[in-house]
């Protein structure tokens, strides 16, 4: 874990991320043909740890997940890192462009998966059942660190602080 940890942390600083603060106006720009393109964002990096803790292996992928994000690494689903428009208002309002979503995904998790149990601190939540190769699991980053983790494909949502 650690030597991925580091690597990732590496690759980061090559990209140049490291004093990119990344305003909402700046965190994804429109290129040719209106496609979008990453902006680096040091303020989602995990530090040590997250809270409050979640079970399993989550916290570890999750942990993983924000670093591959903060730096514009490749992810292995086309859809990872596009706007998250919070629709439904279940997140604080900003505007549009401010917050991002990436795909969860949970290491023995496979599509026709029935919903599983997961605690976040104190708090218990049930997944969705996995019916397509991204399942239900998400993360919502914004410009400014804040992360969330929903288990259930936006019916909740569980604010994530950065353990510095």
């Amino acid at each position: 874990m650690k030597k991925i940890s580091f690597l990732l942390w590496s690759v980061f600083i090559l990209a140049g991320c490291a004093g990119n603060t990344g305003s909402p106006s700046e965190k994804r720009t429109a290129a040719a043909g209106g496609a979008e393109v990453c902006i680096p964002n040091k303020n989602i990096l995990p530090g040590t740890g997250l809270l409050p803790k979640v079970d399993d292996v989550r916290e570890s992928v999750i942990r993983e997940l924000l670093v591959k994000a903060a730096a514009c690494l490749p992810s292995s689903y086309e859809h990872d890192g596009i706007v998250f428009q919070n629709r439904e208002d279940f997140l604080p309002r900003r505007a549009l462009g401010y917050y991002h979503e990436y795909t969860l995904a949970v290491p023995g998790r496979n599509i026709g998966d029935k919903p599983v149990a997961v605690t976040v601190g104190t708090q218990p939540f049930m997944t969705g059942a996995i019916s397509s190769p991204r399942g239900p699991e998400r993360i919502i980053t914004g410009v400014a660190g804040e992360i969330y983790y929903t288990p259930d494909h936006y019916a909740h949502f569980v604010e994530l602080r950065i353990v510095r």
